[in-house]
């Protein structure tokens, strides 16, 4: 149940996804991308954190995912003095970008608002 669903409970929020003609489509389409964006920055921090010397391909996959913003940012830190750049604020701020991509998926699929009766 996420936040709308604790604020009005679960059957407003279903209702408040049918306002949309595409609604639950999108809901669903930012969820699967938001789950996939906090596993891999999760597994890259921990990774991070935890192995010594390590070979970073979960970060490379989400500046991937991340597209087109990973890129940017990813490449706008290598401007960074060495001494500053940290890689777990790296990661933070990687994840941080994908989560605002999934909210403009949701924002960008969910299609116009319609009447009620008619939403799909």
């Amino acid at each position: 149940m996420g936040t709308l669903g604790l604020l009005y409970g679960a059957s407003e929020e279903r209702d408040r996804m049918r306002h949309y003609r595409h609604g639950r489509v999108a809901a669903v389409l930012a969820s699967v991308y938001a789950s996939l964006v906090m596993l891999l920055g999760v597994v890259s921090v921990v990774t991070l954190l935890t192995v010594p010397d390590p070979i970073l391909l979960s970060g490379v996959a989400l500046m991937f995912v991340t597209i087109p913003l990973g890129p940017l940012i990813w490449w706008g830190w290598d401007a960074l003095p060495p001494q500053t750049a940290n890689p777990v604020l790296l990661v933070v701020i990687l994840t941080g970008a994908g989560l605002l991509q999934s909210y403009l998926i949701w924002r960008a699929v969910r299609g116009p608002s319609v009447p009620d009766g008619r939403a799909a």
